[in-house]
């Protein structure tokens, strides 16, 4: 990647003063170079360094970072590096906690915290240089760019990506699927293709077993998963400034009232943070209460290890439970949506009537603190974390989708189908932006709201055009609210 070679840099613009005294810069602002600014990385890393890695929640859980740090350090013992697990939250603030000395070396977060860091000068630049980009799409790399004063620098180096897609459970499909279920003859069930096959199969589910079973089952309070359907009928988060914002868009409330319809049919159960991780029972016990969910495909291994148990309670060895899991389980793209938004009318020509949907996503990555004092460790660690035998361990181990795409073509399944949506514009990027933060509440509430309104409201509000915009307009008006309150502490 091209780098310019002056790097002007001025305390009150870019990095903060505790920033820089603890990166050994300059105090007093001025001029750096960019090489300046990578000196820090050049040369042999610093010998007897302790640096402290912090990973996410799974991989600590599952002993995968312990495995790693193990590695690494085995690597590097001519030099008596050590690097440990941090120990701390995997949210831990470290625009809070870092200048006090209380925070991670490395750590690995989503673009929209870790450039949150990066633009109040919490973490360092990477020598992108040195590390191996070349087949990571430039839409990735890009969530983690900060361009400052004419210059593109790189804050993270991308490991996985994330959005929707939909895992459903190939041995609930019903007998006669590819007669009922499969309208234009393609051999993709009708259920899993577009969300008004969904819509009606899941409809047909909960009134055969008296609502009892679910045919899709997810959180419906979720904003991570729900903001998709807003952002596929024309909405955006932030537009060329923050003053833009689009989540009242024309055409979002077509995509709303989708959502409120699917409300409907799922119900109020589903109203509740809870149904994310419920999922993962009834998705795989014996009875099927799930045939299939909506989210992101890092549950992939949960909901493997668990169906395997299941069949093995029921009779099956652990090696054909485990290959019985892994068939059963099928992950596709999140169904198609129709043009018009209105998932209760049966299709008739699948290709013309819908669209490919636009879902939220986001990228994480690992990145070195600025305070940290051995960034060529922290280099060093992060350089070998990315490295691609070791991003198939990791995707191998926890089921997170590579950034690059040579390793998610070679892992095909669930990698290869977010990659391809990723390449082909399909998964809109969370800004890479401190101001994102203060979305997620709002969308939260308005979910909810339209939620309740189509399932346990007695007297439903948002049964007109009228009312959902005004719904958006009024998440719209919170998410400014909140970004002013944010503004003032």
């Amino acid at each position: 990647m091209k780098r310019g070679k002056v790097f002007a840099l001025c305390l009150a613009a870019a990095l903060s003063a505790a920033a820089l005294t603890a990166c050994g810069e300059r105090t007093s602002g001025g001029t750096f170079t960019y090489e300046e600014l990578m000196a820090k990385f050049e040369g042999d890393i610093e010998r007897n360094a302790v640096i402290r890695v912090l990973d996410n929640q799974m991989a600590v859980e599952t002993g995968h970072l312990q495995e790693v740090l193990d590695a690494f350090n085995e690597r590097y013992a001519a030099y008596n590096v050590q690097a440990v697990d941090a120990n701390m939250d995997q949210y831990v603030d470290l625009e809070q906690n870092g200048p006090d000395g209380y925070g991670p070396d490395v750590l690995y977060q989503a673009n929209d915290m870790l450039m949150r860091y990066a633009e109040g000068g919490h973490i360092l630049p990477l020598p992108t240089e040195q590390l191996d980009t070349d087949t990571i799409p430039q839409t990735v790399m890009d969530v983690y760019k900060l361009e400052t004063y004419g210059l593109d620098l790189y804050y993270g180096m991308p490991v996985a990506q994330q959005s929707t897609v939909l895992t459903y459970r190939k041995d609930l499909l019903p007998a006669d699927w590819e007669e009922e279920w499969d309208d234009n003859q393609n051999g993709i069930p009708d259920m899993v293709e577009t969300m008004n096959g969904l819509y009606a199969y899941s409809k047909q589910v909960k009134e055969n077993s008296s609502g009892a079973k679910y045919g899709l089952y997810m959180s419906l309070v979720d904003q991570y998963f729900n903001t998709g359907y807003l952002l596929s009928y024309g909405a955006y988060v932030f537009g060329e400034t923050h003053d833009d914002i689009g989540l009242a868009a024309d055409g979002a409330e077509t995509g709303l009232n989708l959502f409120r319809d699917l409300a409907g049919v799922l119900g109020s159960t589903c109203i509740s943070q809870n149904a994310t991780t419920q999922v993962a029972t009834y998705l795989t016990n014996a009875a099927g209460t799930a045939f299939c969910t909506i989210g992101t495909p890092d549950w992939l291994t949960t909901f493997q290890e668990n169906l395997t148990q299941t069949y093995v309670r029921d009779g099956m060895s652990e090696e054909e439970a485990a290959a019985a899991a892994k068939e059963n389980l099928v992950v596709v793209a999140p169904p198609r949506l129709p043009e018009d938004g209105d998932i209760t009318k049966e299709l008739t020509d699948i290709e013309e009537e819908t669209f490919a949907p636009t879902t939220m996503g986001g990228v994480n990555a690992f990145g070195i603190s600025s305070y940290t004092k051995y960034p060529k460790a922290s280099l060093a660690f992060v350089k070998f974390v990315s490295e691609y035998e070791n991003l198939k361990w990791r995707s191998e181990a926890l089921g997170a989708v590579p950034a690059r795409t040579d390793l998610a073509e070679e892992l095909g399944g669930v990698s290869e189908v977010l990659s391809e949506r990723v390449s082909a514009g399909l998964v809109y990027m969370m800004p890479s932006t401190r101001d994102t933060q203060y979305i997620w509440d709002p969308l939260s509430s308005l979910f909810n709201d339209v939620a309740t309104d189509n399932t346990t409201r007695e007297t439903p509000v948002y049964t007109t055009k009228e009312a959902l915009k005004g719904a958006l307009e009024k998440l719209v008006s919170d998410i400014r609210s909140a970004m002013a309150v944010g503004d003032i502490s």
